[in-house]
């Protein structure tokens, strides 16, 4: 707070010099009106600068610049005569030399020779700090972190040249202060690259690839892309956070990559790609939607992936031809099946659907899951016979998995006790409760054949209850 107060003061002091040696020569002279004029001029800008609270450490040089230039100026103009004559050189020389002073910083501020040298100052400081907290977020919010982070605008050397410390709070603390930076200058972001690549802590990894998250060099996009199959969960996350947010310019880098991480072993477990930036580019939508099409787990991952990408969409407001797209979509017969499976789930969740477009969803060329969703939105509205019918004909089919969700819709739409723990995740699709809801839901569709006749006119569905016991 002292040094504040001493830095405040001397900036007064800058600041008031000119007009009081204005002052003391129009005194000296009986009031010369050049003078006079050049002191109203000065005072006019001093005022305009406090009020506008505009002299602070960034614009106080071309202000104190302006205001000596105006009174040097005044004084040699003017040639006011006094004695002894040496007063007036003085005076002359201390309002020149100061502005070249001035000058002189504010070019050594604007090469960035300052900022480097404070920025290997706190380097230092870093370098010697032998305590550092075990959380990635937790060193990310360090006074001293954010202060080098500031600092290193102009260059990224000072951050870089702490990467051989051997302490691993040291290298992180580096690399948190380069996130997200856009300029590097030639083989910087290759070195950080290399820390992505070769580093053998998890930590120094993801926030090698968050500080090149930013970058458009292709050859570093696409290494950062083979990152997505990294044995570490975390590092997989960061690297897909950092090349996915923007697909609009970089597409045609990441398809490749993108495709071998979604088929990659080590990520089957993943489910969705984290979309955290900007939604993804029609390109990226049409490969993901073919992807959706293949087998094995790659398109399972990629149907995620749409979905959540459409969820995106949909939460931040419904869009008419956005939602009458993604209808279309739905019982377009070239989507595929598990592509269809969430878009009817997604659709549903955000009640973009209604009986007309339900009761399409019944039909037996519709997947299983999605035939069960349409049963049971129509029969939690009204008894409607063609999803009593579509109910009959999914609790024939021979998949134990398919047997309990339909189980769950008929205890919880038709009060049928069908075996279901109430208010518990699903059984194992192995135990042996699964087994005996499974005998329960073949036993009620052998007992429930829904023929036309019934169809058209359906009894009650309380008359039809049987004892499954």
């Amino acid at each position: 707070m002292g040094d504040n107060l001493a830095r405040g003061v001397a900036r007064l002091a800058l600041l008031l010099a000119p007009s009081v040696v204005l002052a003391i020569f129009l005194l000296a002279t009986g009031g010369d009106l050049l003078l006079a004029v050049v002191l109203v001029a000065e005072v006019v800008i001093l005022s305009w600068a406090f009020v506008s609270r505009r002299v602070h450490a960034e614009t106080l040089g071309p202000v104190l610049i302006l205001l000596y230039v105006m009174a040097l100026s005044g004084l040699v103009v003017s040639r006011p005569e006094i004695r002894p004559i040496w007063l007036l050189h003085l005076a002359q020389a201390g309002l020149l030399v100061v502005p070249v002073w001035l000058f002189g910083v504010q070019i050594l501020q604007d090469s960035g020779a300052t900022a480097l040298r404070h920025a290997r100052q706190l380097a230092q400081r870093l370098a010697q700090r032998t305590t550092w907290p075990s959380d990635l977020n937790e060193i990310r919010q360090l006074p001293e972190v954010q202060a080098f982070r500031e600092a290193l605008h102009v260059d990224a050397a000072p951050a870089l040249e702490l990467l051989v410390q051997q302490r691993v709070g040291v290298r992180l603390a580096a690399l948190v202060a380069l996130e997200f930076r856009s300029v590097w200058r030639p083989g910087q972001a290759h070195q950080v690259l290399n820390f992505a690549q070769r580093a053998l802590e998890p930590e120094i990894r993801v926030a090698a690839i968050n500080a090149l998250a930013n970058t458009e060099d292709r050859v570093i996009v696409e290494a950062l892309g083979e990152l997505m199959r990294d044995p570490e969960p975390k590092v997989r996350r960061a690297a897909t956070e950092a090349i996915l947010w923007n697909t609009e310019s970089r597409w045609s880098w990441l398809r490749n990559p993108v495709r071998l991480a979604l088929a990659a072993p080590v990520c089957q477990d993943d489910g969705a790609l984290r979309l955290t930036g900007q939604p993804l580019c029609p390109e990226a939508v049409n490969d993901f939607t073919a992807w959706a099409a293949e087998k094995g787990v790659s398109a399972y991952r990629a149907a995620l992936t749409l979905s959540l990408h459409y969820n995106r969409l949909l939460s931040s407001g419904s869009d008419p031809e956005q939602v009458e797209k993604l209808r279309k979509q739905l019982l377009e017969p070239r989507t595929p099946p598990i592509l269809r499976l969430e878009l009817a789930r997604l659709l549903h969740h955000y009640r973009e659907l209604d009986d007309q477009h339900f009761r399409p969803l019944l039909e037996p060329t519709m997947p299983a899951p999605v035939r069960l969703i349409a049963v049971e939105a129509l029969l939690g509205r009204s008894h409607c016979p063609e999803a009593l019918a579509a109910l009959h004909d999914l609790a024939r089919l021979p998949n134990r998995e398919i047997a309990l969700l339909t189980a769950d819709v008929i205890q919880r739409r038709l009060g049928m006790d069908m075996g279901l723990p109430r208010d518990m995740p699903m059984p194992p699709v192995n135990s042996r409760i699964a087994a005996e809801v499974a005998r329960r839901v073949l036993l009620w569709a052998s007992h429930h054949e829904v023929n036309e006749q019934a169809v058209k006119n359906p009894a009650p569905i309380t008359d039809s209850r049987v004892d499954l016991g």
